[in-house]
């Protein structure tokens, strides 16, 4: 599920790669779209290939650092349109929803240095805002941002300020970690192991307005919506250790209604990775 890597040259000094030919990326997609929701199937099918990306890279000792949809491209970005009786517009509904995840520039074996920054800032983990370091849980946090955004049209955490950033993790997931908060060089943004912040601001005005808890977000009360928030809630624990794992994510109920298809590709993947 990782982008397929034909060729590369030198010109004049500067090294050029050739990768396969791909479609939109899965952000861009989305924005001339109006930034409505991915149909829950389909996000079901982009997960369950993310998942089995990312393990691979785990199980090599590679981090990506950088996930977001705009480094998740479609293999053919073609589409449908229908009309969205609800939402009273035209709507466009890809056609094939395979996806290769791509950007390898910020990628780090486990060996090298970990610079003390990574991932774009709508997707970076609480450790990382905390400076505690950083290891292959930083990306499974990325991927449960993807997927909310994935499923509403808007990021979960819009923000470009670290206070803010986790401000809004605590009101939508809940306090942060004690260990955490006493462990951090990091004890500007925080007294007496609360965080500071003046609710009555104009950003905390913003804050309280727009941050809710997790599951208020979920738009439907089938088993497959609440099986997608609990993997969620499971990608967005705070303490990396505890964090959900790839190979657990791909053993999880949302992913039981696949089509077979699409359960195919990725036991294949399995049996071919293991031999």
């Amino acid at each position: 599920m990782c982008v397929l890597m034909r060729d590369w040259f030198d010109f004049h000094g500067h090294v050029c790669i050739a990768f396969e030919l791909l479609g939109k990326s899965t952000f861009e997609f989305q924005k001339e779209n109006n930034f409505l929701p991915y149909p829950l199937t389909h996000i079901r099918h982009m997960a369950f290939q993310l998942c089995h990306a990312l393990k691979f890279l785990h199980e090599n000792q590679l981090t990506h650092t950088d996930l977001k949809p705009e480094n998740i491209l479609f293999v053919n970005s073609e589409y449908d349109v229908c009309y969205n009786e609800s939402k009273k517009c035209e709507e466009k509904h890809v056609k094939n929803s395979s996806i290769r995840l791509v950007d390898f520039g910020s990628a780090t074996f486990d060996h090298e240095y970990h610079t003390t920054i990574v991932a774009t800032r709508h997707y970076r983990p609480p450790e990382v805002i905390l400076e505690l370091g950083w290891s292959q849980p930083c990306d499974v946090w990325s991927l449960g941002c993807i997927l909310f955004e994935y499923y509403t049209g808007f990021t979960l955490f819009q923000t470009h300020d670290n206070r803010e950033h986790l401000v809004m993790m605590e009101r939508i997931l809940g306090p942060l970690p004690r260990r955490m908060v006493y462990k951090t060089r990091k004890q500007k943004y925080f007294h007496n192991g609360s965080l500071i912040w003046d609710e009555n601001s104009s950003d905390g005005r913003y804050v309280s307005k727009n941050c809710h808890q997790l599951m208020s977000y979920k738009s439907g009360d089938s088993p497959e919506h609440t099986q997608l928030f609990d993997l969620l809630s499971r990608m967005l624990e705070c303490r990396p250790a505890l964090r959900i794992t790839l190979k657990e994510a791909l053993e999880h109920a949302f992913f039981s209604s696949l089509k077979p298809e699409e359960k195919a590709l990725g036991n294949r993947i399995e049996r071919d990775l293991s031999r």
